[in-house]
């Protein structure tokens, strides 16, 4: 603990320089999935981040600093995050954390964000708890679950007519968040959750659920966890002769979720009604120009990868990042970023919707897409 509150000084007494800035390099770090059954997010996320951070870097760099990202696999652990993030702290001595995935994995290290005043920004999770109660040095891009929530339900509810909608969820802090999330949303319709199925996280033994809900006349399921289990449950339910509508949220990596559903080999007819909610616009849009070159620079330094909304989400974020760090200027502090990013309103990076902070707002967006 010693080493973690030495860790937190805003600047270093003998070079006048905050941790992890030099004169020409800024050290960031990451704590995310880049191995195990979340391995498409943590890595394509991460991915997205580093396409910015290269064309960034041959550029020039933020006020002549280019942006070193050191990235630790926690393979959807909370232990690992922990002793990752304790890590990047204390030992790499991190400006800022950036670009973490998950719940499980993210809330373990609120007290530690908290206790060394470290900024941490642009996390792969909507979960209410990173943003209530306030958390003076947590900052987020995306939108949150409750967000996603509300859009599904309007569409099942308001849109549709649908009336019975369950919900399956993973055993931890992911799945309560999202749990939660649409019981505010229904109950602002004058409506309860049908019925609550839970699995472990990450397992794919789903025989209670499958037989629970396969009995059920449930109108849609909306399912909170990673895209193996959630593909095999819907095969599932259609192999019971139901077909419910069923919605999940941002975090279960779109691709990843599409290949797992071929894999099951479920059936075409079924896919308009698999429905997920996104927090940017969709990665193979030609309109916007940010997504254009987010397409053109991904070919360029990773020609063997495709776009995909994770990895957009993880470029957008480079890029609001390195939106603030050029404002925050040459004399960089933690304190000075985490003001700039409180004092910025409606800054457009180029997806068709502006972001706004606050003193006590720390999330950048509350918009939703959706997709199928």
């Amino acid at each position: 603990m010693l080493v973690l509150a030495l860790a937190a000084c805003s600047k270093d007494p003998e070079t006048g320089q905050a941790p992890g800035v030099s004169d020409d390099t800024i050290l960031i770090g990451s704590s995310s999935a880049l191995t195990g059954h979340a391995g498409f997010l943590g890595s394509q996320y991460t991915l997205g981040s580093k396409v910015w951070f290269n064309e960034i870097n041959a550029a020039g760099g933020i006020n002549g600093r280019i942006i070193d990202f050191l990235t630790y696999d926690d393979a959807y652990e909370p232990d690992k995050t922990v002793a990752n993030s304790r890590r990047l702290i204390a030992e790499d001595q991190v400006f800022m954390l950036f670009d973490y995935v998950g719940t499980p994995t993210s809330v373990q290290i609120i007290d530690m964000v908290h206790e060394t005043d470290i900024p941490a920004f642009g996390f792969l999770t909507g979960a209410e708890t990173l943003r209530t109660p306030f958390r003076p040095n947590i900052f987020h891009v995306r939108a949150t679950y409750y967000h996603e929530a509300e859009g599904a339900v309007a569409y099942f509810v308001d849109h549709l007519g649908l009336e019975k909608i369950a919900v399956m969820h993973q055993d931890d802090a992911f799945g309560l968040a999202v749990l939660a999330g649409v019981q505010l949303a229904l109950r602002r319709r004058g409506l309860e959750i049908a019925a609550i199925y839970i699995f472990v996280r990450g397992s794919l033994n789903l025989a209670r659920p499958l037989d629970t809900i396969s009995k059920s006349a449930d109108d849609a399921v909306i399912l909170v966890g990673t895209y193996t289990p959630l593909a095999k449950f819907i095969k599932g339910v259609h192999e019971s002769g139901h077909h419910p509508y069923f919605h999940t949220v941002s975090f279960v990596g779109s691709g990843a979720f599409g290949r797992a559903i071929m894999e099951e080999n479920i059936d075409r007819s079924e896919f308009d009604r698999i429905i997920v909610t996104q927090v940017v616009p969709s990665p193979y849009s030609d309109e916007l120009e940010t997504v254009r070159q987010y397409q053109a620079q991904l070919a360029k330094h990773y020609p063997d990868e495709s776009p995909n909304f994770v990895s957009l989400e993880g470029y957008i974020n480079a890029r609001v990042l390195t939106t603030i760090l050029k404002k925050a200027g040459r004399n960089l502090t933690r304190e000075t970023v985490k003001q700039t990013i409180e004092g910025m309103s409606r800054v457009d990076v180029g997806i068709g919707i502006p972001l706004t902070y606050g003193l006590f707002d720390h999330s950048g967006l509350d918009t939703i897409f959706f997709s199928r």
